[in-house]
């Protein structure tokens, strides 16, 4: 049984001393560096207890020592072997644990204390060696070493406990059971128990390794998670600086767009009117029957001047949002464009009723007012259909035309497209075309869920 168990345990620990050194190669991490020397060490540690390999150590020790001194060098470096093996695993569980992180002060004594019993073993070992006192080194490592250890495990417990992350429940469980086994295999050696004590201490390594690859891909989970995480974040504040510079983008075009409006309107218009006033008083001035015609002629021209001017003015800032909303204004829009007679628009809408923040309307209605005039400008269309869909947390918005198309290859040649896929980005929107010689088909679904 014994033997079984022995093969399994130098199975595990090359396994997880070659994983170990791996993982320090490729992630530069000091706790997997830890861990493989740890292992690397026990597994010297564990190759003296077989008795085939313990014979050519044995022979190997007899070429340098008489068989007496061999044996007692063998006795002295079990000892000194398990000093080194627990100093690198107590490194390494403060590296696992993330300790030098949170506590790095707290961490840095600690492992001057681990450095400090290393080097006095050290010495202790070859001062008792010489003196052939092996009482006296044993007396050390029981009264000094092992208490010494066993404190720092207690006091850091409950610091692991708190500041650790979630990886740590599975890797202090296995450590607890790791340190209850090495105990007992410890004073089962001490009092001179029958049964083979190394047995024990065999156990608790095969769970503390098992808990410390469940700690591992947790931790490794854990991680990743907080890696995504992070790159989420980056993510999402390149959006929101994307959506800043869009919005301010849409922000000035409307400014000056109202300040285009407003110059036609107060100004030109006002001009206009002005001359047309000054004409006006001309009609009673005994002007011949020609000259009069020409003269309510171009009063008649004025006047279209004007309701020209009153229109553009009205397209660069619609006040119906404000006041109706983008429905209404939608709808007036498509009115006053089937009043010309000379095309036809139908807007439709299906689903409940729809209500957005102003600047969102009015990013919706441009890009609507935008993809009309090049239908009107470019398709040669007779007629064409505006469909508002809301289903859930979506909506779909659909433009089309019977137009002659054009080739979707060369779309985003053109600035009103670009001003088009500008506020579609503002949206978080996404928009599809179809052209053929039959007409073309815009469609823009819209999340409302990812809206501003």
């Amino acid at each position: 049984m014994y033997d079984f168990i022995w093969n399994i345990v130098i199975s595990y620990l090359m396994l997880f001393a070659s994983l170990s050194i791996c993982l320090y190669f490729y992630t530069g991490e000091k706790s997997f560096k830890y861990y493989g020397l740890y292992n690397f060490t026990i597994i010297i540690y564990f190759l003296t207890k077989n008795d085939y390999i313990f014979s050519l150590y044995l022979s190997g020790l007899e070429n340098i020592f008489n068989t007496k001194d061999a044996l007692n060098f063998t006795k002295y470096f079990n000892w000194y072997l398990q000093v080194i093996f627990y100093n690198f695993y107590f490194i390494f569980s403060i590296y696992f644990l993330d300790l030098e992180k949170h506590i790095p002060v707290l961490s840095i004594q600690i492992k001057r204390v681990l450095i400090f019993l290393y080097i006095f073993f050290s010495i202790l070992f070859y001062v008792t060696f010489t003196l052939n006192n092996f009482e006296l080194y044993f007396s050390f490592f029981h009264f000094l070493y092992l208490p010494s250890v066993l404190i720092l495990f207690v006091y850091l417990f409950p610091i692991a406990l708190k500041i650790s992350g979630k990886h740590k429940y599975l890797f202090l469980s296995g450590l607890s059971i790791y340190v209850l086994f090495a105990l007992i295999s410890f004073y089962m050696t001490v009092l001179d128990v029958k049964t083979n004590s190394i047995f024990y201490f065999s156990i608790g390594i095969i769970i503390e390794n098992f808990c410390f690859a469940l700690g591992l891909a947790y931790k490794t989970k854990l991680a990743n998670d907080e890696l995504q995480q992070a790159k989420s974040l980056i993510a999402l504040e390149k959006q929101q600086k994307e959506i800043t510079k869009l919005e301010a983008l849409i922000d000035g075009e409307e400014n000056e767009r109202k300040r285009i409006a407003q110059e036609l309107h107060d100004g030109l218009n006002g001009d206009l009117s002005a001359i047309k006033y000054r004409l006006s008083t001309l009609e009673d001035s005994g002007l011949s029957a020609i000259h009069n015609e020409n003269l309510i002629l171009i009063i008649n021209m004025v006047d279209e001047s004007c309701d020209q001017v009153r229109s553009i003015s009205h397209n660069l800032m619609p006040a119906s949002i404000l006041e109706y909303g983008l429905v209404e204004s939608i709808r007036e829009y498509c009115l006053k464009i089937n009043s010309s007679g000379n095309f036809k628009i139908d807007f439709q809408t299906f689903g409940g009723n729809l209500s957005f923040i102003k600047k969102t309307e009015t990013v919706i209605y441009r890009i609507i007012q935008e993809l009309v005039t090049n239908i009107l400008k470019h398709a040669k269309a007779t007629e064409a259909i505006i469909q508002f869909n809301h289903r859930d947390e979506e909506l779909f918005i659909t433009v089309e035309d019977n137009g002659i198309g054009f080739d979707t290859s060369k779309i985003y040649e053109g600035i009103g497209h670009k001003n088009i896929q500008t506020r579609i980005d503002f949206l978080n929107a996404q928009i599809n075309v179809d052209s053929t010689t039959k007409g073309t088909s815009y469609t823009i679904l819209i999340d409302l869920n990812k809206l501003k």
